[in-house]
């Protein structure tokens, strides 16, 4: 079988293979895939991709990622972090953390 073309760049080809695959820094599991030899993008088929959202559900990683606004109070601008992110990390209020750019656009914040 000839190998297809990626979709993404167009560049490379996509060969199966097995990768490690993990979400918000959280091991899921090894699957197969096909993995585009330029851009490294990672194809999973139906059946594999309901399984990695099974693993996650019961994780409770399912759908962490959220909108949310920033605010102002007093002078500072203040990020707000949704309840189901808050829960999963066990932030509380109060607690201390650690901010910094990362880039122009994206911010990192360690617990």
């Amino acid at each position: 079988m000839k190998a297809q073309k990626c979709p993404l760049c167009e560049a490379g080809l996509l060969h199966q293979k097995k990768v490690f695959y993990k979400i918000y820094g959280e091991p899921i599991g090894e699957f197969t895939a096909q993995v585009c030899t330029a851009c490294k993008e990672e194809w999973f088929d139906k059946k594999t991709s309901q399984k990695i959202e099974e693993i996650e559900k019961k994780k409770g990683l399912f759908g962490l990622s959220k909108k949310s606004k920033i605010s102002y109070s007093g002078n500072s601008l203040i990020v707000r972090i949704p309840e189901q992110i808050a829960k999963f990390m066990n932030i509380k209020r109060e607690k201390e953390i650690i901010i910094y750019p990362e880039g122009k656009n994206k911010m990192v914040v360690e617990i």
